[in-house]
């Protein structure tokens, strides 16, 4: 429980904290979830708990297209049209009263006022016509009479000017009689008004001018038979009056198109005794729409208390989950709440599983991608255990705040077990993918399975829907694939791909120590070999170990010819050097072989393996020139045993515990002038126990009962290297 007392504990408290509240607020933890899924089967009707209402898409667009249909069209008002037909008609009536005779020419222009044909009115012969000329001459003939005709014929039409008249051919049939009409007057300074169509329909503003120039010309010639004169006019003016109104069809289309934005959505209520869902039948994009729109109506009902109350729960549930998984770390994984990057690099992937898993459940019920990826993950960097739990407790966190239910949760967690307990070796590529597979159809038949189970009934909606899940994690396990080795950087761990790559002979650090420190090379090979057997007699990881082997003493390649694998017979460095001096060097090569290891970017496992394998053991050799030196110089000064040490630190793994057995084991065995089998066991026995008595296996975890199986596992693989062999008698000379 050493690790609830950490100094910077609080920190770590104020990070879950933050975490719950962001999770809190991510998944709007405050009202309850809607219980409802895409294709599920409910068994009764569905009754909403509180009143709400929806948009009307029918009622709504037939509202739409009333207020189109009664929108008001656009009209440009020529008046200049109306002025020049005027004109024409006081230009031919000056010309009629100017005229000398009753000549072809007047006659033409006086027949313009008279119908071909008329079956109420029977046509008059040329005599008629021109004694009608003559008195219409005669009126107009009297003092200031033309100018006051000119002048009624303006008052007449005047109104009808700024007004405009509306042509049948301009006429939309879809507007009514009753409808009005937006007339804008054309010119520099438009201005725009609303008019009845009524007013505007050339029939009756026809009508209108007939009565305003019969009461006109009737006012100015009064008690005189001028029936056929008012009757010539109104004739001509029919036959020309023009249509001075033209549709703007942009400006109408824009109105209608105004006009369908200001129609409010027409809203269909549901009550409580309405059913918003029938029985048995699954649930569509529709359904869904009305059940979400009733959850939203139920959750904007609720108290402020109510939704406090929730929270609170939501929030207890997380600690509750976070502190389960929290006892776990400090009994089984410590090294997690040592450093607080290593805890965020476990809680931030946590939470975002949850927010990823709220947010694909929301769109795609696909919560178990995010949840099968941190399951695998935590498996890789941690434990199998550890993830199963982590697993459950994300799991759980996903169904309460998304609403998904038992279903979602026994499928999601056996899912996630599948891969989990599927995650034991990773030695290539295909194996993410095959996981990915086994877990798919685990996915499958669980949603498919407890789904009857629960009542659902036999549907090709809960196929579908297992088949997604099942993709689904398929498909979790391609992604895997692809985020492999992002996790290893990220998380600073090996996986056996990884392993295997690394411990490519063809490396450039293992290439420059072979051709160095050639004998270094060679004995690193050999211990590669005996390490990797010895890890795996006690289930520990024997590919990590026997990589580490390999780069364990590639600091030797700065001073090769100072280790006596590299040297000559007859040469030896240290002959002329202090035993003090000579430690030195040979201590220097775990840290030269680190600061390689760095420089090179090798994993953290490595350079661990590379600091490791000596651990605080003694230079024993050297230790004993000085202590020699002593016994025979009384006067020398009496020998430090700490600067003989190796710096460490111990070991701090099985894996770095069995590199140090079987690196010294290896060493000694060379050294043996008839290395038979029980003389390797007996030099196993000793140097092994050696570092057991002297502390080296404190910090490692390694048992007494592993220590055994090591042992043999060395003697046995020593033994097959330094075998006798059959000795051949020698060539007689000829």
């Amino acid at each position: 429980m050493s690790e609830l007392s950490h100094p910077d504990k609080l920190l770590y408290l104020a990070c879950a904290l933050f975490a719950a509240v962001a999770l809190w607020l991510v998944t709007g933890a405050w009202n309850p979830a809607m219980d409802y899924r895409l294709g599920y089967v409910p068994p009764a009707e569905i009754h909403p708990r509180v009143q709400f209402s929806v948009p009307d898409p029918l009622a709504t667009a037939k509202a739409q297209r009333d207020a189109e249909n009664e929108s008001m069209s656009v009209y440009i008002n020529d008046p200049t049209r109306l002025d020049n037909m005027r004109t024409e008609l006081q230009t031919t009536i000056a010309r009629l009263q100017s005229a000398k005779q009753f000549d072809a020419e007047v006659e033409r222009l006086w027949n313009e006022f008279f119908p071909i044909a008329d079956d109420n009115v029977a046509p008059l012969d040329p005599k008629e016509r021109e004694a009608q000329f003559t008195q219409l001459k005669a009126l107009l003939g009297r003092d200031g009479m033309l100018n006051a005709f000119q002048q009624r014929i303006e008052a007449a039409m005047k109104p009808y000017a700024s007004r405009g008249i509306l042509a049948p051919d301009q006429l939309e049939q879809k507007q009514g009689q009753a409808a009005s009409i937006i007339v804008v007057s054309a010119g520099p300074n438009p201005n725009q008004q609303i008019i009845s169509q009524n007013d505007v329909l050339k029939a009756q503003v026809l009508e209108k001018i007939r009565r305003s120039l019969q009461l006109e010309l009737e006012e100015l010639v009064k008690d005189e038979d001028i029936k056929f004169f008012v009757r010539a006019v109104d004739f001509w003016v029919e036959k020309n009056l023009p249509g001075t109104l033209t549709m703007d069809k942009a400006a109408t289309a824009k109105e209608r198109e105004k006009a369908v934005a200001a129609v409010e959505p027409v809203m269909h209520i549901y009550s409580t005794k309405d059913a918003v869902v029938i029985a048995g039948k699954p649930l569509n994009d529709i359904d869904i729409d009305l059940l979400h729109a009733e959850h939203a109506a139920y959750c904007q009902q609720r108290s402020f208390f109510s939704k406090t109350i929730y929270s609170l729960a939501i929030l207890g549930m997380y600690y509750a989950l976070g502190t389960l998984c929290a006892i776990y770390l400090v009994f089984k994984c410590p090294t997690i709440l040592r450093d607080l990057n290593e805890y965020l690099l476990f809680l931030v992937p946590v939470c975002a599983t949850v927010a990823l898993g709220y947010w694909f459940d929301d769109r795609w019920q696909a919560e178990i991608i995010p949840t099968m990826l941190l399951a695998m993950t935590i498996s890789i960097v941690y434990r199998q255990e550890f993830a199963l739990l982590v697993t459950a407790c994300v799991s759980l966190a996903i169904v309460l705040t998304t609403g998904s239910g038992l279903i979602a949760f026994v499928t999601i967690t056996a899912t996630c077990s599948a891969a989990t307990l599927s995650m034991n070796r990773i030695r290539s590529r295909n194996k993410l993918i095959f996981v990915g597979l086994w877990a798919g159809v685990v996915a499958f038949c669980t949603k498919y399975g407890v789904s009857i189970v629960s009542g659902q009934p036999v549907t090709m909606s809960l196929l579908q829907s297992a088949a997604w899940q099942g993709g689904f994690a398929i498909g979790a396990g391609f992604v895997m694939t692809g985020l492999l080795p992002f996790i290893e950087k990220a998380y600073g761990v090996l996986t056996d791909i990884s392993l295997l790559e690394l411990g490519d002979a063809a490396d450039p650090l293992l290439q420059k120590l072979a051709q160095r420190a050639p004998g270094t090379y060679n004995h690193s090979i050999t211990v590669a070999s005996i390490a990797e057997s010895a890890a795996e007699s006690i289930g520990a990881n024997g590919l990590l170990v026997r990589v580490g082997a390999y780069f364990h003493d590639i600091g030797k390649m700065m001073k090769p010819e100072y280790f006596v694998e590299n040297q000559n017979a007859s040469d030896n460095r240290h002959d002329g050097l202090n035993p003090a001096i000579s430690t030195l060097v040979i201590i220097a090569h775990v840290k030269d072989g680190a600061d390689l290891a760095r420089q090179h970017r090798l994993p953290r496992a490595i350079i661990d393996f590379i600091e490791q394998h000596h651990g605080t053991t003694l230079v024993e050799y050297f230790y004993r020139v000085a202590s020699a030196k002593v016994e025979a110089n009384p006067d020398e000064r009496e020998v430090d045993e700490t600067i003989y040490r190796y710096p460490g630190p111990k070991p701090q793994t099985k894996e770095a515990a069995v590199l140090m057995i079987c690196d010294a084991v290896e060493s000694a065995c060379r050294t043996l002038v008839e290395p038979t089998s029980a003389r390797i066991s007996a030099l196993v026995e000793e140097l092994s126990m050696k570092r057991l008595l002297d502390g080296q296996f404190d910090e490692c975890g390694l048992t007494l009962r592993e220590l055994r199986q090591i042992q043999s596992s060395v003697t046995k693989s020593l033994t097959a290297v330094y075998h006798g062999r059959v000795k051949y008698p020698s060539s007689q000379p000829a």
